[in-house]
Formats: structure tokens, sequence, C-alpha cells
């Protein structure tokens, strides 16, 4: 387990977070808009429209899926390395444990990262009150339940790599999860979209 090895298994766990947060993204956009204009009929938007803003809009939310990933998410992930790599000498093989203990830290980090590098004040015209930054125990409690299936993915990526077993499972697992949340993201949202029909 070098510093290398553990900081790369960390990185490409990332990249499959951030694959996986565009593909949520995505889904979410053609559900909803499959469930609001074609299976229950918008009267206010066309088919043709409707299949036009799932071709133009579907990529986009994808790559601002992507590049949101990156932004909140790699600072806790590098924390998450650089602890399993501080511990590896006192722990040994245990080091790898490190990352769930440090898990209510990387919360925090975040939040923060949330809060301060992604733009969460942009008020369109007619908006309400402007974002106010700070961490709150409900803005905690979302970032910590926002990161910890994070870190599970992680920590079970490392534990595959650091035992040289197929990785292939955990990213087949995650995928369908990631394939049912945003099934069931995009019903919810094409459900609250119905009621202004």
């Amino acid at each position: 387990m070098t510093k290398i090895t553990i900081h790369m298994s960390y990185m490409q766990s990332l990249l499959w977070i951030a694959l996986f947060m565009a593909l949520i993204a995505a889904e979410i956009n053609v559900v909803e808009l499959l469930f609001v204009d074609f299976v229950h009929g918008n009267p206010h938007r066309t088919q043709e429209n409707a299949l036009f803003m799932m071709k133009a809009y579907t990529p986009v939310f994808g790559l601002v899926a992507f590049v949101g990933t990156f932004l909140v998410f790699t600072l806790p992930q590098f924390f998450q390395a650089e602890a399993i790599r501080a511990s590896r000498q006192m722990l040994g093989d245990r080091a790898r444990f490190a990352a769930l203990l440090v898990l209510p830290l990387a919360a925090v980090l975040t939040w923060y990262c949330y809060d301060y590098l992604t733009p969460s004040n942009v008020c369109i015209p007619g908006c309400m009150e402007s974002y106010e930054h700070g961490i709150s125990v409900a803005r905690y409690v979302t970032a910590l339940a926002i990161q910890a299936p994070i870190t599970l993915f992680s920590f079970l990526y490392f534990n595959a790599s650091s035992r040289s077993q197929s990785k292939r499972p955990i990213v087949l697992v995650a995928l369908a999860i990631a394939l049912v949340v945003g099934g069931i993201r995009g019903y919810l949202m094409a459900r609250e979209q119905l009621q202004f029909l």
C-alpha cells in the first residue's frame, strides 16, 4: 500500500462516482419528461419539444453533475486517502478503515466544498431570499447522508484494489443503485410537476 496506490484508487473511485452522478442527473431528466409529457400528456408542451429537451438537456445535466461531483467530493476523497496513508505505519493493513473513521470530518469538507465551491446563491428574477452560507445541523446531516455512501463505495473499491480482487461487482452494484435512484427521483419530480398541469 504505497501513497500513490492509495491516491490512485481513491481518484479512480471518484471518477466512477462522477460518472454515476452524471448518469443519475441524465436519467432524472429523461424519466421526468417521459412521465410528464408522454404518460400524462402535458398540454403545454408538444412531444417533439419534449424529445428535443431530452436530446439537448440530458447531456448538459450530466456534464454539470460530473463537474459538480469533482468540485464537491475531490477534497473529501483526498482527505480520506491521506487518513489511510497517515495511519498505515501504525495500523498496517487495517489502515484502510481510517477512511470510515474520518467520515464525520469528510462530511464537513463535503458541506464546505458544496457551500463555497459551487454556485449556490444563483438567483433568477423573482426568486425568494438569497442563499446564506454556513453550516447548521440540518446541512451537516444532509452532507453526512450524501458522503456516507460515497465513502462506503470508495472504501470497498480501495479494499478490492488492495487485496487484488475484482472491482467489477462493486461497480455493477453501484451502477444498479444509481439507476434506481435516478429513476425514482425522476418519477418524484414528475409527480411534483403534474400538479401544475
